[in-house]
C-alpha cells in the first residue's frame, strides 16, 4: 500500500543518524524540548470548522500527543479531545440537526403524536452532557504517556440499563433505534445524550403502526444514508439484529477466538467509556488478526482505559493496527515494551502503529519514545528497524528527533472507512 507521507527520505534519514552517531546516544537529543504549536482550526479541519449547530472555536491546542478543541453548540462550549472524537461529534451533530428537521413535516409530527399516545416512555429524563472551557492541556492519552513503566492500573466500573429499555424492546422501537441509527452512521448507544434522545424520540413513530425505518430516512436529506460499502454488512446486522445482551454476549466470544483472556474481557465488558457498539468493534478486529500472537497485551491496555478520550484513542488504534497487519505487512507478535503494546512484524521490523493526532517534542514524548526505543534494543530478539506511522502530523523537531532513531516516519495515515473514526 503506497504511503501518504514519509516524514524524512532514507538518505537525510541515514544523514541524521550518522551525525547522533557522532554526538552520542540519541538521548543526546532529547534535551531540548518544544511547546506544543497552536493551530487555527480551519486550517486543521479544511474550512469545516463551522457547520448547522457548531463552531470549533480557536486556537486548536495539544498535549504532544493529541489535538485539545473548544466545540461550540447550543448546549455550551465542550472540550473534545482528538481528532478522532471531534469527527465523531460533528457525524452525531449532523445527524442530529437532519433529525430535528423532521419536526418540519406534519406528517412525521402526527406519528408522533400517535406514538406518545401509547404508553411507552419514548424520551428519558432531559441531562445535558457535561460542558466547560477547561483550559488543560493535557489529555487522557498524554496521561497514560506519562505513565508509562510506572505500572498504574484504571479503576473502572460498569452501567446499568434503564427500565424504559424493556418497553423499548417489546415494541420493536429499540430495534428501530438501532437500524435508524447505523443507517445513518452514528452508534445507537451514542454517548452524546442529545442525539441519543432524538433517536428515540425519532424510532418511537414506528410504534405508531404505519412508520418504517426507511419511510423516515426518505424524509431526510440525500447524502446522509450511509453507503452499506462503507462498512461490513455481517456487522452492521450484528449491531442491529442483536439486543445489547446478545451484542456483549457475541463480543466476549469474538474476544475469546482472538485469544484475550477472561480477565481482560470482563474489564473490557465493565470499563464505562467504550458503547456496546465499539467494544464489539474492537473485538472483532483482533478476531480479525488470526495470525498475530499476544493480542492479549492490547486487549488489557485496551481494558485500563480511564477516560472517553482513552478508550477511542485505543479502540482507533486496534482498528488502525488490524488495517496495518491487512493491506501494509503481516504482523508476527505484540510485545510489550516499556508498559506499552508494540507489534513485532513477521520481518522483524517493529510497527509502532498510533492514531496521534500532532506530535511535538515535548519532555513526555521525548520520554515516552526514547523509552520505547531503549525497550526495543533491549529486547532479546531486537527488530531490525522500526515503522513509525501516525494518522496525524509530527513538528519538524519531533521528526528529526525521531527520525534519528532510526526510525521509518508515516504521518496522515488515514483511518479505514467504517463506524470508527
Amino acid at each position: 500500500m503506497k504511503r501518504p507521507f514519509v516524514a524524512f527520505s532514507t538518505r537525510v534519514a541515514a544523514l541524521l543518524v550518522g551525525s547522533t552517531l557522532l554526538c552520542g546516544p540519541a538521548s543526546a537529543l532529547t534535551e531540548q524540548y518544544e511547546t506544543p504549536p497552536e493551530q487555527d482550526p480551519a486550517t486543521v479541519l479544511d474550512g469545516k470548522q463551522l457547520g448547522p449547530g457548531y463552531a470549533v472555536l480557536s486556537p486548536v491546542r495539544s498535549d504532544g500527543f493529541l489535538r485539545i478543541f473548544q466545540l461550540q453548540t447550543d448546549l455550551g462550549v465542550e472540550r473534545i479531545e482528538g481528532d478522532g472524537l471531534l469527527k465523531l461529534r460533528l457525524s452525531e451533530l449532523k445527524v442530529l440537526v437532519a433529525l430535528e428537521g423532521l419536526k418540519n413535516d406534519a406528517s412525521f409530527v402526527d406519528g408522533l403524536k400517535q406514538a406518545a399516545m401509547k404508553p411507552v416512555e419514548f424520551v428519558e429524563s432531559t441531562v445535558t452532557d457535561p460542558v466547560g472551557t477547561a483550559k488543560s492541556t493535557v489529555t487522557g492519552v498524554g496521561r497514560m504517556f506519562s505513565r508509562l513503566g510506572k505500572g498504574v492500573e484504571a479503576a473502572v466500573s460498569g452501567k446499568g440499563g434503564s427500565p424504559a429499555e424493556l418497553a423499548r424492546a417489546i415494541t420493536g422501537q429499540a430495534h428501530a433505534r438501532r437500524e435508524l441509527a447505523v443507517d445513518l452512521g452514528v452508534d445507537p448507544y451514542t454517548f452524546y445524550k442529545p442525539l441519543s434522545q432524538k433517536l428515540d424520540e425519532t424510532a418511537s413513530v414506528t410504534t405508531a403502526g404505519t412508520w418504517t425505518v426507511s419511510a423516515i430516512t426518505s424524509l431526510l436529506p440525500g447524502g446522509l444514508i450511509v453507503n452499506a460499502t462503507r462498512q461490513a454488512d455481517n456487522f452492521r446486522n450484528l449491531i442491529v439484529d442483536s439486543t445489547p445482551s446478545e451484542l456483549e454476549e457475541r463480543t466476549a466470544t469474538a474476544f475469546r477466538n482472538a485469544g484475550v483472556s477472561e480477565a481482560s474481557i470482563s474489564k473490557i465488558a465493565a470499563n464505562p467509556f467504550y458503547t456496546v457498539s465499539e467494544k464489539a468493534a474492537m473485538a472483532y478486529q483482533l478476531q480479525a488478526m488470526p495470525g498475530v500472537k499476544d493480542l492479549e497485551v492490547i486487549a488489557s491496555k485496551a481494558g485500563d482505559a480511564d477516560s472517553r478520550d482513552l478508550a477511542y484513542f485505543q479502540l482507533r488504534r486496534v482498528v488502525l493496527l488490524e488495517t496495518y497487519n491487512r493491506t501494509v505487512s503481516g504482523l508476527g507478535d505484540i510485545k510489550e515494551v516499556t508498559g506499552f503494546p508494540i507489534a513485532i512484524r513477521r520481518d522483524g521490523i517493529a510497527a509502532i502503529v498510533l492514531p496521534l493526532d500532532m506530535v511535538s517534542w515535548t519532555e513526555t514524548v521525548a520520554r515516552s519514545f526514547s523509552a520505547m526505543h531503549e525497550g526495543l534494543a533491549g529486547l532479546p530478539f531486537p527488530p531490525s528497524g522500526v515503522d513509525f506511522l501516525i494518522t496525524g502530523d509530527l513538528t519538524p523537531m519531533a521528526a528529526e528527533r525521531l527520525t534519528a532513531f532510526g526510525w521509518e516516519i508515516t504521518g496522515n495515515y488515514p483511518m479505514p472507512q467504517g463506524p470508527v473514526h
